[in-house]
């Protein structure tokens, strides 16, 4: 019988449990039919060992907590999960604020910082304007100074004119 291909229904039978507890077992090991007949997947018996050790324990053990046996107990477990998730959920939001905080510190120190900046180029463009006309002031002055140095030192160094050929009679 163990060689024979069933469907899951069959092998809940065997195994003494629900269909949809055989369906669950596939889901989570993921276990491929080994032949299919239109809608129907037919599965070996031999697959399905591990559930076979699974209904040994109690149903608790599919996806609800061993120790919770009864309602209550599931429900005072269901609590301290949910106090413990209400305390993580208060750290978050605390130190998503203290980063709010800090972030918020920061960016007022950056204003500041640009605030300063922009008062140190507006005077940097202050003295470079001011450079500028104490620089076109001097400029007439130091060209005419410029063309009195320029003209003494032509002077200077002046060559006296080549006389050509037919100069030299005169």
């Amino acid at each position: 019988m163990s060689e024979e291909l069933l469907p899951k229904s069959k092998i809940a039978d065997a195994l003494g449990t629900n269909p949809m507890r055989v369906s669950r077992f596939i889901e989570r090991q993921k276990i491929n039919a080994v032949k299919k007949e239109g809608k129907r997947e037919l599965f070996k018996l031999t697959q399905f060992n591990a559930l076979k050790d699974e209904l040994g324990e109690p149903e608790a053990g599919v996806g609800k907590p061993k120790e919770a046996s009864s309602k209550d107990e599931l429900i005072l477990t269901l609590k301290k999960q949910l106090l413990t998730q209400k305390e993580q959920y208060e750290q978050v939001i605390t130190s998503k604020d203290e980063t709010i905080s800090s972030l918020q510190k920061s960016y007022d120190d950056m204003k500041s910082q640009l605030s300063v900046k922009d008062n140190q180029i507006s005077t940097l463009t202050q003295l470079a304007d001011q450079a500028q006309k104490l620089n076109l002031v001097d400029k007439p002055r130091l060209i005419h100074e410029n063309k009195e140095d320029m003209s003494e030192v032509n002077k200077e160094t002046e060559k006296p004119k080549k006389k050509h050929w037919w100069q030299f009679n005169k």
